[in-house]
């Protein structure tokens, strides 16, 4: 049957009609979310469940087929509206962003169930393939599937405009239970917005810190295309805020830190800003070369104006290198000394070491005379204590006691020039091993000096009390290698005027045991903290700076003291007014204080092989979905991000430490590229 007549003023109102919706069609198509969905996005089904936490969506596999696959953990887009020739037209600008938990049973799936079991029985029993026991109707059913998916919020604009901000709400504000939510898997180019949102407004501060990789097997991800989907963070997110990087050894936590002290670095350069950076290195990964890839950190500087590098063993050649070590007998470093030394015997639980530890080795006024001598016999005792531990030293600063003529003359019987007069019954004591001599001929003669010998007045014998004691004699030892006989200055401070000139400053503390690892840690980062503390009641501007702890779980103590004499813990509770970060990464989510973990801003986790770490793990955000991932997945770079200004976590492929990188933060710093450095090992 043909069309019925029509006048020619009836095609004509059809034609405008038909132009009219062409034009409002095209409008629609132009704002901004409607946009985002028509840019490329396969649809795989439509919400057939929806509540305000979660949604089951219907599916098929030959849906997924074209889409490229669904993987678990992937992000979905519902909507609502109508395809057209044109494009899909959504009702309303706002999409509801959903992540696939797993599947759902379908209302029918006991059937299902039923009618699969029969064709594969029947398959098997009669030697076809399984179209071959199964008609169109009956295959279209059996393919038939659901996903449990999240809700994880809304994109949406306040207005219908072309123009209008795409903003993001962590839910949804109502819920409709009609079919017309289509269910569409993002794009390459839509699910790079998605893993990057939002995106800083400043471009020089995105670095792209990888690829979007949500399961261990790529093969789908690779065919569609959706693995070179780039996730780009905004830099500033971990600039004065505390960072975790999680995963067990050779997952890249390394790589990663590489990554954003580089980045962080760039950054600071772009905007003039002056952002120091202290990372403390246990096993001098990062304050040498790389051997394999000729990349390192120390790249990022020519000389000391930039990178500084502490190490035990510096190389006088070069500029960058510092030594780490002090003059434990330099009094201008005496607190300094006497923290190392008394922390490394804190290992030591005995009466004896008790006593020891809590000398004071305050200078008092030298018109006390009384009181000064009493704190220059408790150098003696001390420097001779060093010295019975191999703390050599050519000299010392001359040390003024008093000792008396008659005793004098005794001691230089047997210890002849060990000591020398100094005018008034005051000798002066100018090397180590005429401390120890002196401290052990009077240590042994009680009787003969009383009043060094009395507790209450004297720390003499609190000093002179371990002498014998293995156990803090031992734990001293431990920290021989951090003394210089030749070196000035305290680290401490050297390190607080890096981070005011905005350096990178390298602590290499490869030469030393996990204990003195802790106690060289823990003074500096106790330092810093107070000179911070100091600036801030200054009303003086704080300075930013970042600190990196790499194996933080050697570091930190979980609820072992109080916030005090925690230095991390008084980190996490300081460092927001005092615009001081802390990236910090390690295998045991457990080691780190509850009081950290509640502070942090930035999560990136790879894979941990302990149920013990992913459940406390599991109390922040939402890593309870991806607990089996971490588990199971150990691919190296493969981890699970949240940041700052994230509004959700991104599963990431971290892309690998190289030279363009160094070079991108060389060229911000006004230097010249490098090129492969060899090592020559």
């Amino acid at each position: 049957m043909g069309l019925p007549p029509c006048s020619a003023a009836g095609w004509g109102e059809y034609h405008v009609v038909g132009i009219a919706q062409a034009v409002q069609a095209g409008t629609e198509l132009r704002k901004p979310l409607t946009a985002l969905i028509n840019k490329g996005c396969m649809p795989v089904g439509g919400v057939f469940r929806l509540d305000y936490d979660s949604a089951v969506v219907l599916t098929d596999d030959f849906k997924k087929q074209q889409a490229g696959g669904v993987p678990r953990g992937g992000f979905l887009l519902a909507v609502a509206g109508d395809s057209t020739e044109a494009g899909f037209i959504l009702e309303d600008q706002e999409i509801i962003l959903l992540r696939v938990r797993g599947t759902a049973p379908l209302p029918n799936e006991a059937e299902l169930i039923q009618t699969r079991l029969a064709v594969v029985r029947d398959a098997g029993a009669s030697g076809v393939g399984f179209d071959d026991v199964t008609d169109d109707l009956t295959r279209n059913e059996l393919q038939q599937s659901a996903f449990d998916c999240e809700v994880l919020g809304t994109f949406y604009t306040e207005t219908d405009a072309r123009d209008a901000e795409i903003k993001y709400g962590a839910d949804i504000d109502n819920v409709v239970v009609s079919a017309r939510y289509q269910v569409f898997l993002p794009s390459l180019e839509v699910l790079s917005w998605i893993a990057s949102y939002p995106e800083p407004a400043d471009a020089r501060d995105a670095l792209t810190i990888g690829k979007v990789r949500f399961a261990a097997t790529r093969r789908k991800a690779l065919v569609a295309g959706t693995d070179q989907a780039q996730v780009r963070i905004d830099v500033s997110d971990f600039v004065g805020r505390k960072t975790a990087v999680f995963g067990m050894t050779r997952t890249g936590k390394s790589n990663t830190i590489k990554t954003l002290a580089t980045a962080i670095h760039r950054y600071g350069s772009e905007h003039q800003k002056s952002i120091g950076q202290l990372i403390f290195d246990p096993q001098g990964e990062y304050a040498n070369v790389n051997k394999q890839d000729g990349t390192g950190l120390r790249l990022l500087g020519d000389d000391d104006s930039t990178v500084r590098i502490y190490k035990v063993n510096p190389d006088p050649s070069d500029s960058r290198e510092k030594t780490l070590r002090l003059n434990f007998y330099d009094r201008d470093v005496l607190d300094a000394a006497w923290s190392l030394v008394s922390d490394a015997a804190a290992t030591v639980n005995t009466n004896y070491a008790k006593s020891f530890r809590a000398a004071d080795f305050t200078e008092p006024d030298p018109q006390n005379y009384s009181a000064h001598n009493r704190w220059g016999w408790a150098l003696v005792a001390l420097y001779g204590l060093l010295a019975k531990c191999g703390f050599s030293a050519d000299s010392i600063p001359p040390l003024r006691i008093s000792l008396g003529a008659d005793n004098a003359e005794a001691f230089l019987e047997k210890h002849p020039g060990a000591i020398s007069p100094a005018g008034r019954g005051y000798y002066s004591i100018a090397t180590p091993g005429a401390a120890l001599a002196l401290a052990t001929w009077v240590g042994k003669r009680p009787d003969q000096f009383p009043k060094w010998h009395d507790v209450e007045n004297s720390r003499f014998p609190d000093i002179y009390g371990v002498y014998e004691y293995t156990g803090v004699t031992s734990a001293i030892r431990s920290i021989r290698a951090f003394h210089g006989a030749e070196s000035a200055g305290d680290v401490a401070e050297l390190l607080w005027q890096d981070m005011l000139a905005g350096r990178l400053a390298i602590v290499d503390l490869s030469s030393g045991n996990e204990d003195v690892t802790k106690v060289m840690s823990e003074r500096i980062v106790t330092h810093l903290l107070n000179r911070a503390g100091e600036r801030f009641r200054a009303d003086q501007d704080p300075a930013a700076l970042q600190i990196i702890v790499e194996e933080a779980h050697n570091l930190f103590e979980r609820g072992g003291r109080e916030v005090a004499s925690n230095p991390w813990v008084r980190l996490s509770k300081e460092a927001a007014k005092y615009r001081m970060g802390l990236i910090y990464a390690t295998q045991e989510v457990t080691s780190v204080d509850k009081r950290i973990l509640s502070n942090t801003s930035n999560w990136l986790i790879a894979h941990l092989n302990s149920d013990h770490e992913t459940r406390e793990l599991a109390h922040y955000y939402d890593f309870k979905v991806w607990v089996p991932s971490i588990l199971r997945a150990e691919d190296v770079g493969f981890a699970r991000m949240k940041t700052y200004s994230g509004k959700y976590i991104v599963p990431v492929q971290i892309a690998q430490f190289d030279h363009s990188m160094v070079n991108e933060a060389r060229k911000a710093a006004g230097l010249d590229a490098i090129s492969f450095v060899e090592t020559g090992e």
